[in-house]
């Protein structure tokens, strides 16, 4: 089963950089209803995103800012319904085409086969223990 949750995380990932004809439906078909999206403490922009709306909303402003934004995974590792994930968000400004890079963890929280939480954090190793894994 960790296997397939890492897959599941993974394609939402997928499907995110496609920016598809599929793009409309990322959040409703990979997150539950009452999903929960929380940015990192240390980010500037900290805050909890709390359902489908919301956290829809959450991803076209990054779009709006960076058009061109793509997340890649680098590690993904899972523990239960807990998956964990390095990600790379790299992209340039929609104003200043400015080159923006950073990498940050994800760890999902899976609940019937979906996203039920989305923690954020700056801090790798935090990350994985968060998860009950290690390096």
């Amino acid at each position: 089963m960790s296997q397939q949750n890492v897959e599941f995380v993974l394609d939402a990932y997928a499907r995110f950089n496609a920016r598809d004809e599929r793009w409309a439906t990322l959040v409703p078909e990979f997150y539950a209803e009452d999903a929960e999206y929380h940015v990192a403490r240390e980010d500037p922009d900290s805050a909890v995103h709390r359902g489908v709306a919301d956290i829809t909303k959450q991803m076209e402003r990054w779009i709006d800012a960076y058009p061109d934004l793509k997340l890649e995974p680098s590690d993904a590792r899972a523990n239960g319904d807990q998956v964990f994930v390095w990600v790379r968000f790299v992209g340039h400004g929609a104003g200043s085409e400015l080159p923006v890079e950073m990498e940050v963890a994800h760890v999902i929280t899976l609940r019937d086969g979906k996203f039920a939480r989305l923690d954020e954090y700056y801090d790798r190793a935090e990350a994985l223990k968060a998860v009950g894994l290690s390096e």
